[in-house]
């Protein structure tokens, strides 16, 4: 039994093959592909194997990828107290850096998976309940395309997945399914020697499973009988002649400096000297490549040494170079300009970019699809926490998750904070507002933070309006402390009538005209 045979046997259902060039995608993520970076060149005499330079764009735009889109600016926000236990368990996994990591390869390689386990959990011997120990706890992983084999595809998301991994003597195969219930079943084997040595399930109690499928959102066109228009192509599969393009540019140009390198041509009767001793000496050092030496039947009259410099055309090669990236970087969603040959190698574009170009929309449509996985694996990673540790989360509702992304290079964040201070200070917009978004706190926590931080601020605020009958003081407590209670308002009461004001006395009695008892009034008509 191998690994696909298992899988399909717990699946009860063949497995679609793969059909995407996942080995050519990877050839050139490592920036060498021998088809085409080792090549023949005929001398004159013979033919000579030469390797071509790479300048590794297709990692490079990997790279650029996942620094957009999963960088240390982005978080997931959820209300305080869950939000500090959250943290300390996807710290513990580490996984910022594998979601970057993530990223990076499944741009590369067209599909990933984030995969949530429980670890040291305990087996009772007779009864196979599986329950949590102290040490029990939550991981996530990031697995990549060449371990994963997906099962069911339902609405464009892949809803079963198993996850094969090799070692030298044995592999490790995870089927993840939903089971009659709805809820997942985790089926976990060893294989070794062609037997399933080991095997246990794990009821995850869950409807959400433990993996999310990442990629980049970019429609696939690969077509084939299997689920490859679902699961993602490469960010360079259609850019593969791009790639080839600049390599070969980039070592033509490193080749025109090899060849335009400085030379002097000697005689050879000033290579060597004749020593006292009768023999003769090199005069110049003969390891020095500077220096080549002219056969003896060179015409008479000529000079004894001759300098070849070639002229370089480096300009001409920048200018191919970029643009040829100019192309890459356009095929590859990054914009026309976001890679540039200079000087001293190529620079990734830096400047705030306008949210009617290229970029913008295609990390706006990239993050579409991350939201979405990361919404569901943050509700998995709470429930497994809660359910398999003893050191719950807490019930996090699904609508107070809220995923945030570093969008600095879309617009600048410096000026567009001191706008909406601006806007806070002219009325135009709240406080509650202004923390929700750029502090990343939901409603009832913004509100907490103000009343706890600027009370001073809200007071000064709602003053006025106390003071000039615009609000009443039941009014002014609520929106200053929260809430009215009795004691609250009587005070606010007090202090308004023993101020300045103290002719809205009749107003904060009901009495709107201000002149007192309005029966007596009419009664004196």
């Amino acid at each position: 039994m191998d690994a696909l045979t298992y899988i399909e046997k717990m699946a009860g259902k063949p497995i679609p093959p793969d059909s995407a060039k996942t080995e050519e995608w990877l050839s050139w993520y490592r920036g060498y592909v021998h088809t085409f970076h080792s090549y023949p060149m005929y001398n004159g005499m013979k033919s000579v194997q030469m390797q071509r330079k790479s300048m590794g764009m297709a990692k490079q735009v990997c790279e650029s990828w996942a620094n957009l889109l999963m960088n240390e600016r982005c978080d997931i926000i959820m209300p305080d107290k869950a939000k500090e236990k959250f943290d300390e368990v996807v710290k513990a996994s580490n996984f910022w850096l594998k979601a970057n990591d993530g990223v990076e390869k499944s741009f590369a390689l067209g599909i990933g998976a984030f995969v949530v386990s429980v670890r040291n959990l305990q087996k009772g011997a007779m009864s196979g309940i599986v329950q949590p120990t102290d040490k029990s706890y939550v991981n996530i992983d990031f697995v990549n395309r060449l371990k994963i084999k997906p099962i069911t595809v339902e609405n464009k998301e892949v809803t079963e997945c198993a996850f094969i991994t090799e070692d030298s003597d044995k592999t490790h195969v995870v089927v993840h399914l939903k089971g009659t219930d709805g809820k997942y079943l985790i089926h976990n084997a060893i294989i070794s020697d062609g037997k399933l040595v080991d095997e246990y399930v794990f009821d995850t109690k869950s409807e959400l499973p433990y993996f999310q499928i990442i990629r980049p959102n970019i429609s696939s066109n690969i077509l084939s009988q299997g689920y490859d228009p679902e699961i993602g192509i490469s960010i360079f599969a259609n850019s593969i002649d791009t790639l080839m393009a600049i390599d070969n540019k980039y070592d033509a140009f490193d080749f025109e400096y090899i060849g335009g390198r400085k030379r002097l041509f000697i005689k050879s009767e000033l290579w060597n000297t004749v020593a006292t001793d009768g023999g003769k000496k090199p005069v110049f050092d003969p390891n020095n490549t500077l220096f080549q030496v002219l056969p003896d039947n060179m015409a008479t009259g000529q000079s004894l040494i001759k300098d070849e410099s070639g002229e370089l055309r480096a300009d001409a090669y920048i200018t191919g170079l970029n643009s040829e990236l100019n192309t890459l970087s356009m095929k590859c969603g990054l914009g026309e300009t976001y890679y540039k040959m200079n000087g001293s190698g190529v620079a990734t574009a830096t400047q705030v970019i306008s949210e009617n170009s290229t970029l913008y929309r295609s990390l706006k449509k990239h993050e579409i699809l991350f939201e979405n996985v990361l919404h569901k694996l943050t509700l998995a990673i709470i429930h497994a926490q809660n359910t398999w540790t003893k050191k719950p989360i807490g019930d996090v509702k699904s609508e107070d998750i809220k995923i945030v992304f570093d969008d600095s290079i879309i617009e600048d964040k410096g000026a567009e904070m001191e706008r909406d201070k601006a806007d806070v200070s002219a009325g135009l917009m709240s406080n509650v507002e202004y923390r929700m978004k750029w502090y990343g706190e939901d409603e009832e926590t913004a509100i907490k933070n103000i009343r706890e931080y600027m009370l001073d601020s809200l007071i000064n605020r709602y003053l006025p309006a106390l003071t000039q009958g615009a609000i009443t003081p039941e009014d002014f407590c609520i929106k200053v402390y929260g809430e009215a209670t009795p004691e609250r308002v009587a005070y606010i009461r007090e202090f308004a009538l023993a101020g300045s004001v103290s002719d809205m006395a009749p107003l904060y009695d009901g009495d709107e005209t201000g002149s007192g008892d309005i029966d007596d009034e009419s009664q004196e008509n």
